[in-house]
C-alpha cells in the first residue's frame, strides 16, 4: 500500500504564553529556543508546500499536556488551549488535534464532547502515561469508548520520560527515553486488550511505535510460553490494531515496520517543526517503498 497524498498526521503548534509559562516551571526538558515554526502558521504552509504536504494535523507539544497540574486547573487551561488551536488553524491547510485533561474522567469526557460539538474535531493527542500512571490504569473504559465512538485519530505521544535521571545527563531522553515510553504504553494496552475491547479505536503510535515492531517477536514468544495470565490475543495481532507514523528517519526500519504490522497500518507524519522531525519526507518514503 502506498501512502498517496501526503497528509501530515503529526505536527505541532503552540500558544506562546502557555509555552513560556510551562517552560518557566521547568517541568520537562524543552529547547531553550523553541523552533520558530511552532508559532508560525504561514511558515508551516511554506514548509508544507516545499515538502509536498497537502495538509497537516497539529497538536500542542507534550510539555503542554499539563497532567502535572491539579485536575480542575488542568481542565480549564486545556479547554482554553484547545480553543486557541482550533481558532488558529480555522480556514487553513491545518486541522486541530486536541489534548485532553486526563486527570479526571468526567472532565475528559466533557472535553471530548465539547471538542466535537464546538470545534468539530474528533482527533486527540494523549501522553504515553498520565503523570506517572500508565494509560491502561489512568484512562477509564468510558473514555476509550467515547474516543472510539468519534472515529477520530488518537495519537499516543511520549510525554515525560520517567527514566530521565538515567538518561538526561547524556541527552538520551529524546532518542532513547521517548521511544521507550511509547513502547511501554503500547505493550500495556496490548496486555490489557484495550484496542480489542474497543475495535473502532484509531490509535496512532508516534515515532513509528517506538521499539514495538522490534520486540514483537519477543512479546509473541512470551505470550506462547505463558502458563497463565496471557493477554487476550496474540501480541502480533494486537499490534496490527494500532496505526504508526513515519517518524523513523531511515528507510530500513520503516520497511521493517511495514513488514511487521502491514503497510496499511502506517500513516504519514513528520513531527514538525522540531529538530527530531523528518527533514526530507518524500525521499524517505520513496526509499522505503511507501511513496505514491
Amino acid at each position: 500500500m502506498k501512502l498517496g497524498a501526503l497528509i501530515d498526521h503529526h505536527g505541532h503548534l503552540a500558544p506562546r504564553d502557555a509555552l513560556a509559562e510551562a517552560m518557566g516551571r521547568h517541568f520537562m526538558p524543552f529547547p531553550k529556543e523553541p523552533p520558530p515554526l511552532l508559532f508560525d502558521v504561514d511558515g508551516n504552509h511554506a514548509q508544507m508546500e516545499a515538502q509536498g504536504i497537502v495538509s497537516r494535523i497539529v497538536s500542542v507539544p507534550p510539555i503542554l499536556y499539563l497532567y502535572e497540574l491539579p485536575a480542575e486547573e488542568q481542565a480549564r487551561r486545556i479547554a482554553a488551549m484547545n480553543d486557541w488551536l482550533a481558532e488558529t488553524v480555522a480556514g487553513m491547510r491545518m486541522t486541530a488535534m486536541m489534548v485532553l485533561p486526563l486527570g479526571d474522567t468526567a472532565a475528559t469526557l466533557a472535553e471530548i464532547t465539547r471538542s466535537r460539538t464546538v470545534h468539530g474535531t474528533a482527533d486527540f493527542a494523549i501522553g504515553a502515561h498520565v503523570h506517572g500512571m500508565d494509560l491502561d490504569k489512568a484512562v477509564h473504559g468510558e473514555v476509550w469508548a467515547a474516543l472510539a465512538e468519534g472515529a477520530g485519530l488518537v495519537m499516543i505521544h511520549p510525554w515525560q520520560v520517567r527514566d530521565g535521571g538515567r538518561l538526561n545527563d547524556l541527552k538520551l531522553g529524546n532518542p532513547l527515553g521517548n521511544p521507550f515510553e511509547t513502547t511501554v504504553a503500547a505493550a500495556r494496552l496490548i496486555e490489557a486488550g484495550t484496542l480489542m475491547k474497543h475495535p473502532a479505536l484509531r490509535v496512532m503510535l508516534a515515532h513509528g511505535g517506538g521499539t514495538v515492531p522490534f520486540i514483537l517477536g519477543r512479546m509473541e514468544r512470551a505470550w506462547e510460553a505463558a502458563a497463565h495470565g496471557r493477554a487476550p490475543e496474540r501480541p502480533s495481532l494486537a499490534a496490527k490494531r494500532f496505526l504508526y507514523d513515519t517518524v523513523l528517519f531511515e528507510a530500513a526500519p520503516l520497511r521493517f515496520l511495514a513488514e511487521m504490522v502491514g503497510s496499511d497500518r502506517i500513516i504519514f507524519g513528520t513531527d514538525s517543526p522540531f529538530d527530531m522531525s523528518l527533514q526530507d519526507p518524500a525521499k524517505l518514503l520513496a526509499e522505503a517503498g511507501l511513496a505514491a
